[in-house]
């Protein structure tokens, strides 16, 4: 089986939650790992023993290295801020345009280990557990499919009728033996939004995460896959990581359209490349909730 080098001494970026609090300008930062692209809805073969080579590792410890040097800079006190910027805010704001960027092709084994501290193991096609893992997650496949097919998923868009599959794929895991559930989060909660949908808990542990997509968009640069650090990861031990992922199409069914899947995908993530995005955001109570940037208001009759 493949073993992950290079792991040790990664930073880990739950040191980073001085990023979830206020800041001058009163924008929170999320860190989005994102698909390089949707190439990888073409493998059909799950790769063996693939190893980080020495420039991965590299740009994945330089995103760390700056998550941790961001987190430093920003974790002072905003309660009272003075009359003029401090002298470092020249070379933060420098700092902040360059973070800015994103960074690009970084494995996403490598930000798994980073921002959970478990490894993503390598599927091995000599190893007979994974093997059978695999026949079965492919037969759960099948009949959740065609549960689908027959039913029809009645959503405004694909990937909404592809949440509506969870239970479907789920039950189906369930039936050919499998222990599927709803992944349990570092504090023993069971949570469904957020990576992956699914934990399959037996010999080789594994963690399964659905998508859908059309034919259409399939070989595109459209984003399909989102991976965001939490202080509660869903991963919570060393396990194959799979994603098993359905082609939608569009059918009239008494005057209803509905979404169908036509065909499926079972993938391994272990060489999957991930690009980093940063997002300065804010909520509705953060923009609206204070009066101390209201310049007026009206009511409009």
């Amino acid at each position: 089986m493949g073993r992950l080098e290079g792991g040790r001494g990664l930073p880990h970026f739950k040191t980073c939650r001085t990023l979830g609090r206020a800041v001058p300008w009163q924008a929170l930062i999320f860190l989005k790992f994102e698909p390089r692209d949707l190439g990888c809805y073409g493998v059909t073969k799950a790769p063996q023993n693939a190893e980080i080579q020495p420039a991965r590792k590299a740009r994945a410890l330089a995103v760390s290295a700056l998550c941790l040097l961001l987190s430093s800079l920003l974790g002072h006190d905003v309660s009272a801020q003075p009359p003029s910027p401090p002298p470092s805010a020249i070379t933060n704001t420098a700092f902040l345009a360059e973070l800015a960027g994103p960074a690009k092709a970084i494995p996403f084994k490598t930000v798994v280990l980073a921002t959970t501290g478990h490894r993503v193991l390598d599927f091995d096609t000599n190893n007979p557990a994974h093997v059978e893992l695999w026949r079965n997650i492919a037969r759960a496949a099948v009949r959740a499919g065609e549960m689908a097919h027959t039913t029809g998923l009645t959503s405004a868009r694909a990937n909404e009728a592809g949440n509506r599959l969870e239970s479907w794929v789920r039950g189906a895991l369930k039936e050919v033996g499998l222990n599927a559930r709803v992944p349990l989060n570092a504090t023993q909660r069971a949570q469904s939004a957020g990576y992956p949908d699914i934990e399959i808990v037996g010999v080789v542990p594994c963690y399964l995460e659905l998508k859908t997509y059309s034919a259409a968009t399939a070989n595109t640069t459209q984003r399909a896959f989102y991976y965001s650090p939490s202080e509660a990861p869903k991963v919570t031990r060393d396990a194959l990581h799979l994603l098993l992922a359905y082609e939608l199409t569009r059918e009239q069914r008494d005057g209803t359209t509905v979404f169908v899947p036509v065909r499926w995908k079972l993938l391994t993530l272990q060489d999957l490349e991930v690009d980093l995005k940063f997002e300065f955001n804010q909520s509705n109570r953060g923009l609206y909730g204070t009066r101390k940037a209201m310049l007026e208001e009206g009511q409009v009759k």
